[in-house]
């Protein structure tokens, strides 16, 4: 039952989710908007732990559905069916007692059953698209959004019928602390700070990529150098521990290993050179904080989104770009050689980051919850 402070608030929900890449742009977005007007905020999406964790962290409240990914129509239909009818059931019922002004979805599966009851109940829908290519969510709802508020001038999404939904380039929602970034003097100045992150839920074939240039390839890399490891929870113990016998061997390496790290804006401030999976949210946070940037896309990717989006990048000239093969020891090796390349390059890092802030979009978060607030007063 809603309190009646909740009651004197007009309601937005933000739905969607499963991973950091799909929230944290609801999150930046959610900010602008706390700006504006005095709104009671919701996020509806899945149950995955990081999801709520993350939501949770930012001080919103989170309710999860029991939605299943598109992956399950083949290999578990009738559990596809059931969960998701069944979610969308949930989701009429929770959108009936708010009463949203309107629903912003953010992509991914956990978006779906919530934007398809808010258009059986007439609310209006605003849908991010953080990609180059459209998710499958994204491009199922489309018809049925508003307005669709893309990252890339080049986001290919169909040509809208009868004027809906209207497109709205606006760029990737980023975080306040990403945009209003000063770099950070290093406690150890003379020391190389290399960050790594395998997205929220992280990266197996990143994580030991890394683990095998740091094993094989030391005697190439700076002495003095730190590396700051964002695993992923399914790996966290196992790296954890092959830190350690690394640094039984090399006792001026420095590691920080964390499963997920909420407060990014410091390491980035610190970095060097960053290691990463090229999903669009952490491409616009690498861009308002410039960091030179080696790119490493999932190859799985839907429609190969992460490839597209780093040989944009890479075109750009704000990024290197590694592409993961399919025998590891191909993949940890030139990984070796483009990581001791750059590190040992400031020249090199300098232009990439140069490269890196041209393609930063810091009012991406305003002109979303802009497009929002002209949707609502309509």
């Amino acid at each position: 039952m809603m309190t009646e402070s909740r009651l004197k608030k007009r309601s937005l929900i933000f739905a969607g989710g499963g991973t950091g890449g799909h929230l944290l742009p609801g999150i930046a977005v959610s900010e602008q908007l706390a700006l504006m007007d005095d709104f009671s905020i919701t996020f509806i999406g899945s149950n995955r732990p990081v999801e709520q964790q993350i939501i949770e962290r930012s001080g919103y409240q989170h309710l999860g559905l029991a939605s299943s990914p598109s992956n399950e129509l083949k290999s578990a239909p009738w559990r596809f069916f059931w969960n998701n009818g069944r979610a969308c059931l949930q989701a009429r019922r929770i959108l009936r007692a708010e009463r949203p002004v309107a629903v912003i979805g953010l992509g991914g599966f956990a978006s779906v059953p919530v934007i398809l009851a808010a258009s059986w109940l007439n609310i209006p829908i605003v849908l991010l698209e953080q990609n180059i290519i459209p998710g499958r969510a994204n491009r199922f709802l489309f018809s049925r959004a508003n307005v669709i508020c893309t990252s890339f001038a080049e986001t290919r999404l169909p040509k809208p019928r009868s004027g809906k939904p209207l497109i709205a380039f606006t760029g990737n929602p980023v975080r306040e602390q990403m945009t209003h970034f000063e770099t950070n003097q290093k406690s150890e100045p003379s020391e190389i700070l290399l960050l790594v992150l395998g997205g929220s839920q992280g990266a197996r074939a990143v994580n030991q990529a890394v683990l095998a240039l740091l094993e094989r390839g030391r005697d190439a890399l700076p002495r003095r150098l730190h590396v700051v490891h964002q695993t992923g929870e399914t790996d966290w113990k196992y790296a954890v521990q092959e830190y350690q016998n690394l640094q039984e061997h090399d006792s001026e390496l420095r590691v920080t290993v964390e499963p997920f790290i909420d407060d990014l804006a410091e390491w980035y401030s610190k970095a060097d050179l960053v290691i990463s999976r090229a999903g669009a949210t952490t491409l616009a946070e690498l861009a308002c904080t410039g960091c030179p940037t080696l790119l490493i896309p999932y190859p799985n990717s839907i429609g190969d989104h992460q490839l597209i989006n780093a040989q944009f990048y890479e075109a750009e000239g704000a990024a290197v770009l590694v592409e993961q093969m399919a025998d590891a020891e191909v993949t940890a090796r030139n990984l070796q050689t483009a990581v001791v390349e750059l590190l040992h390059d400031s020249t090199k890092r300098n232009s990439l980051s140069v490269a890196m802030q041209k393609l930063a979009l810091p009012e991406a978060s305003r002109k979303v919850a802009d497009e929002i607030m002209a949707l609502i007063a309509h």
